[in-house]
């Protein structure tokens, strides 16, 4: 069950570079709503909501020159499993789908909120993507968070070489990351 549930995650992935901008108007710096509410983030200069894989996330965005995306998804905490669970999970369907060289040590923290603040925990995987012929090396960043009624993993790619400032615009977008409850 797990597999097929991660196997979805995987196409969005593959995907990157399918593209489609929003009509929704997104003020890049001011913070806004997603998730119905119950989460609230900045978007980066250069990012746009993407529609790929819409019915499966909460939130979709990628860069203007398609080379990097990220994704929110949100899952009941009555699911079964914890934070580490869900990152061995897709650590695991990564390592079954895409070349994984090198998976990043697990860090913890937490994520901010009106009452509290949450746990988390970030890796990263380095690993080969093939899209038909064609090979991408791409480094992924996941990162899970627990709010007490929903588990939600974050899952942010680029392809190498990476670039600083794509990658400085990754982490200022995962910490501004503020649960609403």
């Amino acid at each position: 069950m797990k597999t097929l549930f991660f196997s979805g995650i995987v196409v969005g992935l593959l995907a990157v570079h399918a593209f489609a901008p929003s009509e929704e108007v997104i003020r890049r710096g001011e913070r806004f709503d997603i998730a119905e509410g119950r989460l609230s983030v900045i978007l980066p200069d250069g990012w746009d909501k993407t529609d790929l894989n819409a019915a499966d996330v909460v939130a979709g965005y990628a860069t203007q020159d398609q080379r990097s995306s990220l994704f929110i998804r949100e899952m009941d905490v009555g699911q079964g499993g914890g934070m580490q669970e869900l990152l061995d999970a897709t650590v695991a369907n990564y390592e079954a789908t895409f070349e994984v060289k090198e998976v990043g040590k697990a860090k913890t923290g937490d994520v901010p909120g009106k009452s509290r603040k949450w746990p988390a925990i970030f890796t990263t995987v380095e690993a080969i993507v093939k899209k038909g012929e064609e090979r991408f090396e791409m480094r992924f960043y996941l990162f899970v968070f627990d709010t007490g009624s929903h588990l939600y993993l974050v899952q942010a790619s680029t392809t190498r070489p990476i670039r600083e400032a794509r990658e400085a615009q990754i982490y200022e977008f995962l910490r501004s990351i503020v649960a609403n409850s």
